[in-house]
């Protein structure tokens, strides 16, 4: 009965340097993009909240309409955003600015609608 051929025993199991750094390259740039991305869900506009119901909104302002007497857009944070209605007067802040605005929870608009008490700043 014939034997089957065998193959030369060889290092078994050994990486080369390079696919060792190859690798610890990849498992990095995996763990960043996830923290990058978590942080990027959890992320939120509203900073804080004071005792007198007033909270803190920072984050990106995208607007909604604005004409001469209302001024109204979202503030986004992350994946998340709030709509909010500046207060008469207050110029526009441009498309894209990161602003700091105080406002109030303003129910009559929806759920995370807030009504700002000061210009963005």
């Amino acid at each position: 009965m014939a034997t089957t051929p065998q193959a030369a025993p060889g290092p078994a199991g050994r990486v080369s340097r390079r696919g060792r750094v190859i690798f610890l390259i990849a498992a990095l740039a995996v763990i960043a993009a996830a923290v990058v991305g978590i942080r990027g869900l959890l992320a939120s506009p509203v900073e804080s909240v004071a005792g007198n119901g007033i909270a803190v909104l920072h984050g990106t302002w995208e607007p909604y309409s604005c004409d001469a007497h209302l001024c109204q857009g979202y503030v986004t944070a992350g994946a998340r955003s709030v709509f909010v209605v500046l207060a008469a007067g207050c110029p526009e802040p441009t498309r894209a600015a990161v602003v700091t605005i105080s406002g109030r929870p303003d129910r009559a608009l929806g759920t995370g609608s807030y009504r700002s008490v000061g210009c963005a700043s």
